[in-house]
């Protein structure tokens, strides 16, 4: 007779949870002309040096996991969304998005949109909705319908995925300068610049999760102090980035979050910049063409890699420089780094079109 099985009605131990996948970056290259590259880069490998240590010679890039053939639109013509997708908005047949799982490897196609977005800024919400911003429009877009377990007939209805349009912003898209989430999880800061002035600047306000008459709502006299997305790190309480001022190129800025409770009467938010630069000059044979900050977690303690574009006079070859550090307020107040940061570089194929933008801004998501 065959033995019962032991640990009650659950038919013995519990079966032990796996772990959650790992992340890992996941690059944009624009590396040959029919269109684009993905490739998965380990941040956790053991070859990656201190910057207080010499740094490797510079790699391959690893093996592309997707290439993708389609026309060159430029850097802002991607975005992460959904947990582990990311959408392309190219001009594909019918204006139908492609979109691919990194989990998965599979790539299946989005919804269609109405247009081709000139300039989109695109902002991920909760890992459900992806919500974008262009000229004269805002939109958002929900997670896709689930699918059918049927065969469909004629009669049959089903949602459509598709974007959904939103008040009109009251700025023109080529005056934004930075843009965030609140730690609420729900209210979108965009800051613009005043046009002529670039000392001058507001900053409007949008609460996604309003259900009575949502819109628009203006904080005059300030903006947002860096230059594109800023980060929430829950440790300083402040949200992170980097600085939009040319002279103080490279260096890291913290800034607290509004409270969302008094009435919208808001003053200008404090916020500081680091001493050092995250930018590494020691090498005079290498110079900054553009960066992008990517968050790596929103835990306590949260890390973000800094992924730089650096060009060599002379050649026709560049550099991408990854570093992967954890910002922290040291005794005295000051906005810094954690002392191990860990550094690591590529060198980008010979085939690059310097003119689409992804020297300036490179692709890189955490997925």
């Amino acid at each position: 007779m065959p033995r019962r099985p032991t640990g009650g009605r659950d038919g013995g131990r519990a079966a032990k949870q796996r772990p959650p996948p790992r992340r890992h970056l996941y690059l944009v290259t624009e590396d040959w002309a029919e269109g684009y590259s993905i490739r998965k880069v380990d941040l956790a490998v053991d070859n990656l040096a201190d910057t207080d240590e010499p740094e490797p010679e510079p790699r391959r890039l690893p093996p592309a996991v997707l290439r993708l053939e389609v026309p060159h639109n430029g850097p802002r013509h991607f975005a992460a969304a959904f947990g582990t997708k990311i959408l392309f908005l190219q001009l594909t047949p019918w204006r139908y998005a492609p979109v691919f799982d990194v989990r998965t490897g599979c790539l299946t196609f989005g919804p269609r949109t109405e247009r081709i977005p000139a300039a989109p800024i695109y902002v991920p919400l909760g890992g459900d909705s992806l919500f974008r911003l262009d000229f004269g429009r805002f939109e958002t877009l929900g997670p896709p319908p689930p699918p059918r377990d049927f065969e469909p007939t004629w009669a049959d209805e089903f949602p459509e995925w598709s974007w959904r349009r939103l008040p009109i912003p009251p700025f023109a898209r080529q005056l934004v300068t930075s843009h965030a989430v609140h730690p609420d999880g729900r209210t979108f800061f965009v800051s613009v610049r005043v046009q002529g002035r670039d000392d001058a600047g507001n900053t409007f306000t949008f609460d996604t999760g309003a259900v009575d008459d949502p819109g628009w709502t203006c904080h005059r006299g300030w903006r947002l102090p860096f230059k594109g997305p800023a980060h929430y790190d829950q440790k300083l309480g402040a949200w992170v980035g980097l600085t939009d001022d040319p002279a103080t190129l490279g260096h890291l800025c913290s800034c607290q979050a509004p409270s969302t409770d008094d009435g919208g009467c808001w003053k200008p938010p404090a916020w500081k910049l680091s001493r050092e630069k995250l930018f590494r000059q020691d090498n005079p044979a290498e110079k900054h063409a553009g960066a992008t900050l990517v968050s790596l977690g929103t835990g306590y303690r949260s890390r973000f890699c800094l992924v730089e574009c650096l060009s060599r006079p002379g050649s026709r070859r560049h550099l991408l420089r990854l570093t992967t550090f954890s910002p922290r307020y040291h005794k005295n107040g000051d906005l810094g780094t954690n002392r191990r940061r860990r550094v690591q570089s590529f060198k980008l194929p010979k085939v690059w079109f310097k003119d689409s933008g992804f020297l300036e801004s490179p692709v890189a998501f955490w997925l």
